[in-house]
């Protein structure tokens, strides 16, 4: 007799400048990769929504990623900080860079929202995995168009640079993102990563894979309904 095969929906809510986002983003898709190498009879899906980690950041220009994180935290703190991702981000084959700039992340959240509309999940995940090193590992600044119109073409999202780069400079999604945001208010999210699964159960923050996994097996055995 064969298992029926559960649906199993994780809507992620995460911000493009967020480290956390990045682990939370490697590590349930390392429990996804393990829940299948197990063959759980499960069916997962993933979409992220965005949130901003940040509203005092300014969207007309960048500024300096360590005067930034300096003046909020103090030198001594975002020092530390600053070793501890670096850590984290080693642990799960991952690099971090604080050289570079920031801003607001709105034009990153469009063109995600923008992947998941034309070529759903796959497409979305491969356009995060993208800013997220364009963001963290190359230190470039994705509140730039000309940083964004490469992937946004290389996706398949748009059939050349100028189509993408319209695109990106118009107001479309904006609405969406906007909207967005206004619904991780409303849900109380306060820090994210946020996993909302089966809009059941929630997790929050980058938890280990093993924690993932479990929470898969325990709805594959129906001690999660």
């Amino acid at each position: 007799m064969s298992i029926a095969t559960k649906a199993v929906s994780i809507v992620v809510t995460a911000d493009s400048i967020c480290p956390f986002c990045y682990l939370g983003f490697t590590k349930v898709n390392k429990a996804i990769a393990a829940a299948k190498e197990r063959k759980l009879p499960l069916d997962i899906s993933l979409r992220f929504v965005p949130y901003q980690l940040d509203p005092t950041l300014p969207t007309t220009h960048a500024v300096s990623k360590r005067e930034r994180y300096a003046q909020k935290f103090g030198v001594s703190r975002f020092d530390q900080m600053e070793s501890m991702m670096r850590q984290r981000f080693a642990d799960e084959g991952l690099s971090i860079s604080y050289d570079g700039s920031v801003r607001q992340t709105t034009l990153s959240h469009r063109l995600i929202a923008k992947a998941y509309a034309v070529g759903g999940q796959e497409l979305q995940l491969k356009t995060i995995e993208r800013v997220y090193k364009t963001y963290f590992t190359d230190a470039k600044d994705i509140g730039d168009v000309n940083v964004l119109v490469p992937i946004a073409v290389e996706g398949g999202m748009f059939k050349d640079a100028d189509e993408a780069r319209n695109w990106l400079e118009g107001e479309e999604g904006m609405e969406e993102y906007q909207g967005g945001i206004m619904q991780a208010q409303i849900q109380g999210i306060s820090g994210v990563p946020f996993f909302t699964i089966n809009d059941k159960w929630a997790v929050s923050g980058a938890q280990d894979k093993e924690l993932f996994v479990r929470i898969f097996e325990r709805i594959a055995n129906d001690e999660l309904r």
